[in-house]
C-alpha cells in the first residue's frame, strides 16, 4: 500500500523508490513542461538524500521539452515561492515531501504566482502525464539551465516592512531553534542577526539526517523543550524540511499544539486583515481569535490549494491551516514558517508579553489527531459507511466528514499526503473526546 503513488492537486508524493522514482519525476515534470508550453522553469529541493536524484530528473525533461530552467538548489519551498511573485517565471517545481518521513518525496507544482496549483490547472497537467503525450525538443532547441541564489537581503527587507524591525530588534529575543536539519537551516544565522535574536541552534545542519520526524508538532518536540528550560529562552520552534510549518515551545518549556500558529498570526496581524480563510478541519481556536480581533473567517477543503485559491477567489488576505501553517497574500503566496515566526515575535516585542502570557486566554479544549491505516482500495468505502451512519447528525461534507455536537466536533477525512484516514477531535473535556474516539473507531473496525 505504501508503494503507491499519492496524487493529488499540487503533485506527487510517495516513498522512495518504489512509489516516487526518477522515472515518474521525470514524467510528471515533462507534463507540467508541456503544460506550460514556454518560458522558463524555477526548481528547488530539500535536503532529503533522494531530492538531489529526483531534482536532476525534473531538470532533465524540463530542459527536454525545450524550456529554460533556474535552479535555486536547496531552499525552502515558500522562498521558491516568493521568487515567483512578481516574476517572469512560467511555473515552479519544489522537491520536497514537508513534513514527511525521510523515506518519502514529493514534486510540488507551483503556478507562475507562485501558488500551489489550483483543480483546474492540476487536472490539466495529469491528463497531459496519462497521455504520455510530452513535448520533445530538437537537438539544437533544447532548454539551458543556470543557477541561482535566493535574494535573502531583498526577502528580509520586504519582511521587515510588515512588522516592526525596531521593536523585534530591541527586545533582544533568546530563541531556541529546531528546523529538524531542514532547507531553512542556512538561513537562520542571517535571519538572527537581521533581527538581532541570540539563537540557540539544535538539530540544524543540513547535511545530516532528520533528528525526529519533520512534522511540527509536540510530540516531536521534547528537545526544543528541555533545551528552552535549559537556556531560559523566550520561545522555541520546529520547523518541517521545506519550511511551510511550524510549532511552538513557550518560555515555560510548554509544547504548542501546531494549531496555535494561525491564531497567533490572525492576532499579530489584526490590523491589516479584514477577511481570513481557514478550513473545516482547523481547531475552533481560530474562530475564537478572529472573533476577537474582528475578522471574519471563511472555511474551505483541508490544503495550501484549497486556501490560498479561496483567499484569491474571496479577497482573504490571509489564510493557513492547523497543521502550523500561515500565509498573507500581501506578503507571499505560501505558508511560510520564517514569516508566521516573525509575527509572533512582534506580537511578543509589541505587546511587551512573554508567549506563556500572550496564550493564557486561548480557549482550553481537549483535541486529538489520529492517524488510521486505510488501503486505497476500501478508503472510500469506509467513507460511504461512516456517510450513512453520521446522515442523522447533518454533517458538513466539505472536506470529508465533519459532525459538530454539544460538547466537542470531529472531522474524519481521507488524507491528501498518505494512505491514511485523518481523525480530529476538539472537545471541551478528554471524556467527550475519549467517547468519540471509541465510537469512530468502532464504526470504522464494523
Amino acid at each position: 500500500m505504501e508503494d503507491r503513488l499519492r496524487i493529488s492537486v499540487s503533485g506527487v508524493r510517495g516513498k522512495v523508490p518504489g512509489a516516487l522514482n526518477v522515472e515518474v519525476a521525470s514524467q510528471f515534470a515533462s507534463a507540467f513542461s508541456s503544460y506550460l508550453e514556454k518560458g522558463t522553469v524555477a526548481l528547488c529541493r530539500d535536503c532529503r538524500e533522494s531530492s538531489r536524484m529526483l531534482s536532476l530528473s525534473a531538470i532533465s525533461s524540463v530542459l527536454a521539452s525545450g524550456l529554460d530552467c533556474i535552479d535555486y538548489g536547496r531552499l525552502p519551498t515558500p522562498f521558491l515561492q516568493f521568487s515567483l511573485r512578481n516574476s517572469k517565471f512560467s511555473g515552479g517545481i519544489s522537491v520536497s515531501a514537508g513534513h514527511n518521513p525521510s523515506p518519502w518525496n514529493a514534486i510540488l507544482l507551483l503556478n507562475q504566482e507562485g501558488h500551489y496549483l489550483e483543480a483546474a490547472e492540476g487536472n490539466n497537467v495529469f491528463n497531459v502525464y496519462e497521455a504520455g503525450s510530452f513535448d520533445k525538443a530538437a537537438w539544437n532547441q533544447l532548454g539551458h539551465i543556470s543557477k541561482k541564489e535566493f535574494p535573502l537581503d531583498a526577502y528580509l527587507k520586504i519582511l521587515s516592512s510588515v512588522v516592526d524591525s525596531s521593536e523585534i530588534r530591541k527586545a533582544k529575543f533568546k530563541i531556541t531553534a529546531d528546523p529538524c536539519n531542514g532547507a531553512v537551516s542556512p538561513f537562520l544565522k542571517p535571519y538572527s542577526e537581521f533581527f538581532n535574536l541570540k539563537m540557540v541552534y539544535i538539530n540544524n545542519e543540513i547535511d545530516q539526517p532528520f533528528s525526529h520526524p519533520p512534522e511540527p508538532s509536540i510530540e516531536n518536540s521534547s528537545q526544543a523543550q528541555a533545551v528552552v528550560k535549559a537556556t531560559n529562552s523566550d520561545l522555541g520552534f520546529l520547523l518541517n524540511s521545506d519550511g511551510s510549518r511550524l510549532s511552538l515551545v513557550s518560555d515555560k518549556g510548554a509544547a504548542l499544539s501546531e494549531e496555535s500558529t494561525l491564531p497567533l498570526c490572525l492576532i499579530s496581524l489584526k490590523k491589516n486583515i479584514t477577511t481570513a480563510v481557514s478550513t473545516v478541519a482547523t481547531s475552533s481556536i481560530v474562530d475564537w481569535a478572529a472573533d476577537i480581533c474582528g475578522i471574519k473567517i471563511l472555511k474551505t477543503r483541508v490544503g495550501q490549494s484549497s486556501v490560498c485559491h479561496t483567499m484569491i477567489a474571496e479577497r482573504a488576505e490571509a489564510g493557513g491551516e492547523g497543521s502550523g501553517s500561515f500565509a498573507f497574500l500581501p506578503f507571499s503566496p505560501g505558508y511560510d514558517s520564517l514569516f508566521s515566526l516573525t509575527l509572533i515575535l512582534d506580537l511578543m516585542a509589541k505587546q511587551r508579553k512573554k508567549l506563556s502570557e500572550i496564550i493564557s486566554p486561548f480557549p482550553d479544549l481537549v483535541r486529538k489527531k489520529i492517524k488510521i491505516k486505510v488501503s486505497p482500495v476500501k478508503t472510500y468505502r469506509v467513507m460511504d459507511q461512516l456517510e450513512d451512519k453520521y446522515s442523522k447528525e447533518h454533517p458538513d461534507f466539505t472536506d470529508g466528514i465533519r459532525v459538530d455536537r454539544k460538547k466537542a466536533w470531529f472531522i474524519i477525512r481521507p488524507s491528501l499526503t498518505e494512505f491514511i484516514l485523518r481523525i480530529m477531535i476538539e472537545g471541551q473535556d478528554l471524556e467527550s473526546v475519549n467517547s468519540i474516539e471509541e465510537e469512530i473507531k468502532e464504526r470504522i473496525e464494523t
